[in-house]
């Protein structure tokens, strides 16, 4: 254990550190909890319904401190016993070039995370949804689409991640490249998702004629949104929980409505939810995001590219044969739990953008009444925690509590 080393330090730090912060801001979230409906939703939650929703996220908050737990300890045992250092000599030992030695590495460290992350998933998905009546899924689809997962990242994760490597190996501006290659792989994987890989998991239906689509259409055309395209997705396979998005770029739109959405909402939410979505495209909301990420990505190939020619990284992992493989995986280790420090204020911004397109949509159709009966429906069937702590709130939350945005729509 070498504490004068600064990459030891930094990532012990900031490992065991991130953990306790998330673990006080569990407590003081849960400590948050009360039978009593508060004011504002006593027309759509019933105190049975804030009761269940207590034990909802009780038993959540449980497994998820339990999971945090058990991989911290898994992390700090494997690294302190010498792990990374036995992988490196593992991997050197098997003489492949740099690049197909780089990615056996990654793709090793990918299948144990996901090893060990399984066992939590099937209890959350079969234990902790199917107790409170979300869980739809079935033995059989749950492993059908894990396989599909795995399938897919190793089917656009290998190359780009040969990509990457070969970069580093060969170019002196391997930084400024990976970005460049990421950037265009993300927004080639947003484009695509819809169209061709969300359909290997869920089934796409043209939203049928009648008084919603005709709806959306108009809202469409009045708010001066092009809209191409609407589809209903079979999302009650896997999970009661309602959903909706908006995918496309330009002038060419999709929008996916999930049959719980069409099933447990009035016409009149919908289009009011719809609207909201709307209010971000109009608001610029997405290209603000956009830039953000950017930037954000450029800092971590920046840093990337000091830490992976420093010795002192792969010396705070008793790694003796430096590569930019085990240096990406190491500087993860490292950067993974700062890298919140980031999000807390990115999340703040996106909080606001969540008032700003609340209001877009109350104007849009003419009232704040109808999003608002949406927002509470929403918060009921998910079972949502309608008093978060605000440290809760502040450290995790992408959007504002739903009492915050009711007050903000003057309901």
């Amino acid at each position: 254990m070498n504490l004068s080393n600064s990459w030891f330090l930094a990532a012990l730090v900031g490992i065991i550190g991130w953990f306790h912060v998330k673990l006080v801001a569990e407590f003081l979230n849960l400590s948050r909890l009360s039978k009593e409906v508060p004011e504002g939703l006593r027309d759509a939650v019933t105190e049975d319904d804030q009761v269940r929703a207590a034990e909802y996220a009780s038993v959540s908050a449980k497994w998820s401190i339990y999971e945090d737990a058990a991989m911290l300890g898994l992390t700090i045992a494997f690294w302190l016993s010498g792990g990374f250092a036995w992988l490196d000599r593992w991997t050197v030992s098997l003489g492949y070039s740099p690049v197909v030695t780089g990615l056996l590495l990654l793709a090793v460290l990918v299948a144990v995370q996901t090893l060990l992350s399984l066992p939590f998933e099937v209890n959350n998905t079969f234990r902790v949804e199917a107790e409170f009546g979300f869980n739809k899924t079935t033995p059989g689809t749950f492993i059908v689409d894990r396989l599909k997962g795995l399938a897919l990242t190793a089917l656009l994760g290998l190359p780009l991640g040969a990509l990457v490597l070969w970069l580093f190996e060969t170019q002196p501006l391997a930084a400024l490249y990976g970005w460049v290659v990421v950037t265009l792989f993300g927004l080639l994987v947003s484009w695509a998702a819809p169209r061709f890989l969300m359909p290997l998991f869920m089934k796409f239906t043209p939203l049928e004629a009648g008084p919603l689509r005709d709806a959306i259409l108009a809202l469409g055309e009045r708010l001066q949104f092009p809209v191409q395209e609407i589809y209903r997705v079979d999302g009650s396979r896997r999970s009661s929980k309602a959903n909706a998005f908006f995918t496309g770029f330009g002038k060419s739109k999709r929008i996916a409505l999930f049959d719980t959405l069409l099933t447990g909402h009035s016409q009149e939410e919908i289009v009011a939810v719809l609207a909201h979505e709307i209010g971000h495209a109009k608001l610029k909301h997405v290209p603000q995001q956009l830039v953000m990420g950017l930037l954000q990505s450029a800092l971590l190939f920046g840093l990337l590219h000091f830490a992976l020619h420093d010795a002192r990284l792969f010396a705070a992992f008793g790694v003796q044969h430096p590569s930019y493989a085990m240096g990406l995986v190491l500087f993860s280790m490292v950067y993974g739990p700062w890298s919140n420090l980031w999000e807390v204020p990115l999340q703040g911004i996106t909080r606001r953008h969540e008032f700003e397109a609340d209001a877009f949509a109350a104007a849009a159709v003419g009232s704040g009444e109808t999003l608002a009966s949406g927002l509470k429906r929403l918060s009921k069937d998910h079972m949502a925690h309608l008093t978060p702590h605000p440290f809760y709130v502040w450290l995790h939350h992408s959007h504002p509590p739903v009492l915050e945005r009711l007050r903000a729509l003057g309901q």
